[in-house]
């Protein structure tokens, strides 16, 4: 540092080479001031503090503390009045790979790294009052010389007005404890990139850091993490059900997608654990004996309007926005109220609701001109006590959100971290996503919030468990096993959310977290080659992901298939059986592969796949309605695979007609329904699937399909369609077989 506290060097012992960026010079302490960002102006030194001045005669002094592979920073005092304190940014020029959550750039040679070294110190760029970084992370950003490192620490110690969780303005907000700007630290270091996570850990051990193990290992460093998992709705009776095929299928665990009639108090389903907690330990109990983990799902803080916290007594520390008070006595039955301002009650939100002493009332808006009402109010909501109440009595508006939940205040929000404790210690559960992790931005502390919360936790489990969350978040790296991004819900097996799942890898393999790739919804109509295409991506990734089971879904004609073909493709990953070429291969999602095991030996067999459509034609009388497609068989002569789809929600394909390279022709002797399909190889029997892909009868085509030669090829096709309906045909070719090679 420079006489000026700005970065001079960034320079490591082992070489003379300064990453620094000197034309562009960053800092390692800024303070913020009415939203201003404040530079030093001033900086000496001793033996282990650095002496910070700014413009306005403030002052900071930082304590350093040299570690075997980092420099320990400290905030030890200053000034008061201070509305919060930057880290940085600390700019550099390696910037190759930008780990932007973890705070980690590097280059093939070196690597840079910040670390927050307590839940106050946020990593990341200071956007907001309430400190809270909404999106996946900004600890390390990209720049136009590089690349800049930043952290921060709000002060929080003192009464503040602020916009909360970016949507609820001017709410009030009281001093904690925990929120002065002193004691905000963090660590900096510089290693070769394979380092990288040794440094990280040794930071963590030091530091006292959330130490996340499994099987008695650091967690980032367990084969364990990012192991795929089975998500159902089990219950006392099904699940040695899902158990036997999770065991069967390879999978670490099963989840439950929700078993809870209550967030808040977390109330177990009784039609599902009619025994309640000790129900769901039996479960529990039985998922270890097999050596399998099992976990639950919830939304972190969110409070349902069921739950006790709500109803009959709402809580006095539901987080509320803000307060009028009424300026008139108001009955019981009231449907207009009285209020001395419409300052919290003007945004619409999905309850649309005011606690005024025990009583929870709805209104539909207020009124635009004063006197302000309330109007259309529901008296006694979510089963709360109608009162009267008296002139000048509080009326706050609640926090809440479109899942039609409410929000605990700071206080409040202890006691549901404590209620998930409880549910852990009690049942012996060992995984929990912090799904809905953002809905601690409510209580308006950012994210210390959201730290707090999860790191209450983690550490009032008295076993190890495994966690995901719904946010990326740089403090939270500690905890997080994964996180498993990608819902099956928008689309296809293959289609839904396709281009975010293979995007989130990226964001993974820089920020040193385990590949993962999201839920995939297991149906009565999944088929093994869907199975085959899904575990060739998280082989070519070697990701973990989620499978959705559900009870409906074990009447698929082909679960068994199905999961013995999982169960051949995850103990292939775990004992790392594909080279480096194979893996770059799979993680194109374009590319068809099948597995398969002969003999003790493990053969993947790769494909080409071409597809085509056929639609009706409007023609002149006499011209011909084929439509004639090309396509190459790569390899040697071989019998293709040929299926046909009625597609679209109505109508049928009447009388295909199938033709080969102008010489082999085929009229098959089926008429096709919407949705069915006639699956065809190098028998003479096809096989005829429904709408739902369940197998409906063999059908004779009287001589079976030529073989495919090598080279170029053409397809003839034609039909008569009804309205509605189209064609959809798929050739699949083997291009390739080759034998793994085993563990290497």
């Amino acid at each position: 540092m420079d006489t000026q506290g700005r970065i001079a060097a960034l320079q490591p012992t082992t070489r003379d080479q300064n990453y620094a960026v000197t034309d562009t010079p960053g800092y390692l302490l800024q303070i913020v001031l009415a939203q201003k960002t404040i530079s030093p102006v001033s900086a000496r030194f001793d033996k282990n503090n650095i002496y910070l001045q700014y413009p306005a005669g403030q002052t900071a002094v930082v304590n350093v503390t040299k570690r075997n592979t980092y420099l320990r920073f400290e905030l030890k005092t200053i000034s008061k009045g201070i509305d919060a304190v930057i880290w940085g940014p600390i700019n550099t020029t390696v910037a190759d790979t930008i780990g932007n959550m973890i705070g980690v750039v590097r280059t093939a040679y070196y690597a840079l790294g910040i670390q927050a070294l307590n839940k106050k110190t946020s990593g990341g760029v200071l956007q907001n009052e309430e400190g809270a970084i909404f999106d996946n992370g900004s600890t390390a950003r990209a720049t136009s010389f590089g690349a800049a490192l930043q952290a921060f620490t709000v002060n929080r110690s003192v009464d503040r007005t602020i916009t909360v969780w970016d949507t609820w303005h001017q709410v009030p907000l009281k001093a904690i404890p925990d929120g002065k700007l002193e004691g905000s630290a963090i660590a900096l270091f510089g290693c070769t990139p394979g380092a990288v996570l040794t440094v990280l850990e040794n930071i963590t051990s030091q530091e006292n850091l959330p130490y996340a193990t499994w099987n008695k290992k650091w967690i980032k460093t367990s084969p364990e993490s990012g192991r795929p998992y089975m998500i159902t709705r089990f219950n006392e009776n099904n699940i040695d059900t899902f158990l036997h095929y999770a065991k069967s299928m390879g999978l670490a665990g099963v989840y439950h997608e929700g078993p809870f009639k209550t967030w808040g108090h977390f109330v177990l389903d009784s039609t599902e654990f009619p025994h309640g907690i000790k129900g769901f330990k039996a479960c529990v109990d039985k998922a270890h004996a097999l050596g399998l983990r099992l976990g639950f799902h919830t939304l972190t803080n969110f409070i349902t309007t069921n739950d006790t916290f709500v109803s009959p007594v709402p809580d006095p520390h539901l987080m509320t926005a803000g307060s009028a008070t009424l300026t008139g006595n108001i009955s019981a039955d009231a449907t207009k109220i009285s209020v001395s301002s419409p300052t919290y009650f003007e945004m619409r939100s999905e309850l649309n609701s005011v606690r005024i002493g025990n009583e929870i009332v709805r209104f539909r808006e207020v009124s635009k001109t004063a006197p302000y009402q309330l109007l259309g109010c529901i008296r006694g909501a979510f089963g709360t006590q109608r009162n009267a109440h008296a002139q000048g009595n509080q009326v706050s508006r609640l926090i809440d959100h479109s899942y039609k939940v409410f929000f605990p205040d700071w206080e409040l929000q202890q006691k549901l971290a404590s209620n998930v404790i409880r549910f852990i210690n009690e049942t012996g559960a060992d995984q929990m996503d912090f799904d809905g992790h953002e809905g601690t931005y409510a209580t308006g502390m950012g994210d210390l919030s959201f730290n707090t919360f999860a790191e209450s936790v983690f550490k009032g489990a008295n076993h190890p468990m495994v966690f995901g969350s719904s946010r990326a978040n740089h403090y939270f790296w500690h905890f997080n096993n994964y996180l498993n991004w990608g819902e099956p819900w928008y689309g296809s097996f293959r289609e839904s959310q396709s281009d975010l799942r293979i995007t989130n890898q990226a964001f993974y393999e820089r920020n040193y977290l385990p590949n993962m790739l999201g839920w995939f919804l297991i149906t009565e109509q999944t088929t093994s080659d869907d199975i085959d295409w899904m575990l060739g991506r998280a082989a070519g990734y070697n990701a973990g992901y989620a499978l959705v089971v559900r009870e409906k879904a074990l009447s698929n004609p082909h679960i068994s298939e199905i999961t013995a073909q999982i169960n051949l493709w995850t103990s292939a990953q775990t004992h790392h059986s594909f080279s480096m070429e194979q893996r770059t291969w799979l993680k194109n999602p374009a590319n068809e592969v099948h597995l398969y095991q002969e003999n003790d030996a493990l053969f993947m067999q790769r494909f080409s796949k071409y597809e085509f459509n056929y639609e009706a034609k409007n023609v002149q009388p006499g011209e011909p309605t084929t439509s004639t497609w090309s396509f190459k068989n790569p390899a040697s002569a071989q019998y293709a695979q040929l299926v046909l789809l009625c597609d679209g929600k109505e109508g049928k394909v009447n009388k295909p007609v199938l033709e080969l390279d102008h010489s082999f022709h085929i009229e098959l002797p089926v008429t096709l329904a919407a949705g069915e399909s006639l699956v065809i190889g190098k028998a003479r029997m096809a096989r005829l699937y429904d709408a739902k892909g369940r197998f409906l009868k063999e059908i004779d085509l009287g001589e079976a399909l030529p073989q495919m030669t090598t080279g170029d090829h053409e397809l003839s096709f034609d039909a008569t369609m009804d309205t509605g309906a189209h064609a959809h045909l798929t050739v699949k070719l083997v291009t390739g077989t080759e034998k793994l090679k085993g563990e290497n």
